[in-house]
């Protein structure tokens, strides 16, 4: 059986795509890829893998600039083929071959951004720039006030995921249902999208109804986001560019910063490895989740006569306003 690590890897990488985890697949392939423009771009086998080997492919990829993050993911995606090439092909492989390498997250403060930033993001005059960079800054209000919330998961809503005002989804990492109520910042923004979703089962405008384009629509919605929100960190003359994670990140942290227990954070993010955040040390009601958020975005919500607004327009079922002739938004122009 051929021991080849791209080969294996691509025929890991067509299974997980027929079962639809494209991610998994498309981390499988960028991983191995990297490892072979490290090696010259000349097939290896798995026979010829060792500690040393490793050590400088990690410090190949810092030199070459990459976070230690994305250092860290594709080794853990080698570490992964390493080992169903150890279940399925019956593969020796030396004993502790990853175990001098950086396998963890790198938890930095360029992960997060204080609320005065956000504040500034609501208030910055985009003048005549495109509507696509008002989208983004929307959408990354939204995932905050809707603590934390990814953009895989913010893109995937879907409008029958809201009840009532009240938010329920799965994420899509720990396959977890969360429930969220919908503020009245969440509510504004939703609202002014609405119109652009009228033939949509989404709850935004970021994927459509085609389901065996999703994957692909999705990986470019998320690079045109964070084009965008590259786009805006210049405007605000950030020394750190703002990300898709930054929302999430800057949620737990604002909630620690107000003093409330580290498990109210926990129970938001639902990341249950310890090196990530801190362990969940118990499960909280949705009622003292609703009291921490609304804690957490109250700086940045809408003043008393627009919240108002936008709770009358709720309960009386007022018709939303019919899409003008102005473009749709269009994020991936």
């Amino acid at each position: 059986m051929n021991k080849g690590i791209m080969i294996f890897a691509q025929q890991l990488a067509e299974e997980l795509t027929t079962t639809g985890r494209y991610g998994l697949a498309r981390s499988y392939e960028c991983s191995v890829r990297s490892f072979l423009q490290f090696a010259g771009n000349i097939e290896l086998d798995f026979s010829d893998l060792n500690r040393s080997l490793l050590k400088e492919y990690e410090q190949y990829l810092l030199n070459i600039g990459r976070t230690r993050n994305t250092v860290s993911l594709y080794l853990r995606m080698l570490r992964s083929i390493c080992n169903q090439a150890v279940d399925r092909l019956k593969i020796a492989m030396p004993d502790n071959l990853f175990s001098n390498l950086f396998l963890g997250m790198d938890q930095s403060e360029r992960c997060s951004a204080s609320l005065q930033i956000f504040v500034r993001l609501t208030k910055l005059d985009l003048g005549n720039k495109s509507t696509s960079l008002g989208f983004a800054r929307d959408l990354f209000i939204l995932s905050f006030c809707l603590r934390g919330i990814s953009f895989v998961d913010l893109a995937n809503l879907r409008k029958d995921d809201v009840c009532e005002g009240v938010l329920h989804y799965q994420r899509s990492k720990t396959k977890r249902e969360l429930i969220v109520v919908l503020e009245p910042c969440a509510l504004r923004i939703i609202d002014k999208y609405s119109r652009y979703t009228a033939e949509s089962p989404y709850l935004l405008p970021i994927l459509d109804g085609n389901e065996e384009k999703r994957y692909m629509r999705y990986r470019n919605a998320l690079r045109w986001y964070n084009r965008s929100l590259d786009s805006l960190s210049q405007m605000l003359k950030l020394k750190d560019s703002l990300t898709s994670y930054v929302p999430r990140h800057s949620w737990i942290k604002a909630a620690y910063g107000q003093e409330f227990p580290v498990s109210v954070g926990s129970e938001s993010l639902e990341n249950t490895s310890e090196q990530v955040v801190y362990p969940c040390l118990a499960v909280y009601e949705n009622k003292m989740l609703r009291q921490v958020n609304r804690k957490v975005i109250s700086n940045i919500e809408l003043s008393k006569e627009e919240e108002l607004d936008v709770l009358k327009i709720r309960k009386s079922g007022t018709p939303r306003k019919k899409a003008s002739k102005e473009p749709d938004v269009n994020p991936f122009n």
